[in-house]
């Protein structure tokens, strides 16, 4: 039986965000997005294609002095791009680039102008602070989605995760969610991948040959030693969930809950596996190889 086949059905994944009501809320988004804007008028009459809203307001009532350096500008929509749109890292660099054209504009009294900003240093510690370096064994470059939920790129998830936690969050509406996410996200980890939105990745691919499989055909040792490719993936951390950050989510459930607890929490460390939440892990693959770990007698 192939490791990368379904392992069963989960009963851990329960009452998440129901597609239908998914595809609503980015209905709802998208409409938004295309109706008509207020036009802000000029001290002149005429219009400008600026819209209106508060946050604008509030930006031109900041005087030029105050606003904030070229570099400052740039590295918080590097960040705000990593954080909030789950950018690439191709975007990432294109949104830097923009950034600091947008800045090189301004007038120096805000500071050293765009020019004097090292965008490629910006990169570099943006690509360190606030996305991960993963891998992932496969058969196939396409062998990268969930078993359910996927079509939701990771942007969809946490969009969602936000909507509750804002207009759900005085019922608690929001904690239960997120405790059925970290049971999918412990379900998956025990090797029951069948509903899980979830798709595993490791900090370090190589590690895996170190995994104490005891000759489980669907544990790390025996993936990282049949597969054919080994791929790289670099994604925006908030898409990640570790190991830690489920057994802090199961702390808060029942005692229905302990198992999974118990079985996360002492989850071989050399695996390094963290879980990647959404449907289009695809769009950040950063390198693919022949798998160098598959064994010569699995070769063919």
């Amino acid at each position: 039986m192939n490791p990368f086949d379904n392992i069963g059905p989960s009963a851990a994944f329960t009452n998440y965000v129901e597609p239908q009501q998914e595809e609503t809320g980015q209905a709802d988004f998208e409409q938004r997005l295309g109706e008509p804007q207020p036009i802000l008028q000029t001290s002149d009459g005429a219009g400008s294609s600026r819209t209106d809203t508060k946050g604008n307001l509030r930006a031109q009532a900041i005087q030029g002095n105050e606003r904030c350096a070229a570099a400052s500008f740039i590295r918080t929509r590097a960040r705000l791009a990593a954080t909030l749109t789950c950018a690439t890292v191709a975007e990432l660099r294109r949104e830097i680039e923009l950034a600091a054209q947008k800045s090189a504009r301004w007038s120096k009294a805000t500071g050293p102008s765009a020019g004097g900003v090292d965008s490629g240093r910006v990169y570099d510690e943006v690509v360190a602070s606030s996305y991960a370096e993963l891998q992932r064994f496969q058969n196939h470059a396409s062998h990268c989605k969930p078993h359910v939920l996927d079509r939701q790129s990771a942007m969809d998830h946490l969009r969602s995760m936000a909507a509750l936690r804002y207009d759900a969050a005085p019922w608690n509406i929001w904690g239960g969610q997120q405790l059925d996410l970290g049971r999918a996200a412990a379900a998956h980890m025990r090797g029951d991948t069948y509903s899980s939105p979830f798709v595993s990745l490791s900090e370090e691919a190589s590690q895996l040959l170190l995994s104490p499989d005891d000759d489980n055909e669907y544990g790390g040792k025996a993936i990282a030693e049949s597969a054919n490719e080994l791929h790289t993936y670099t994604v925006p951390r908030v898409t990640t969930w570790t190991a830690e950050e489920i057994v802090s989510i199961l702390e808060d459930g029942t005692e229905n809950d302990e198992p999974n607890l118990a079985w996360v929490s002492d989850t071989p460390t050399e695996e390094h596996e963290v879980l990647f939440l959404g449907g289009n892990l695809d769009d950040y693959r950063t390198a693919s190889e022949s798998n160098p770990y598959r064994k010569s007698e699995t070769r063919g």
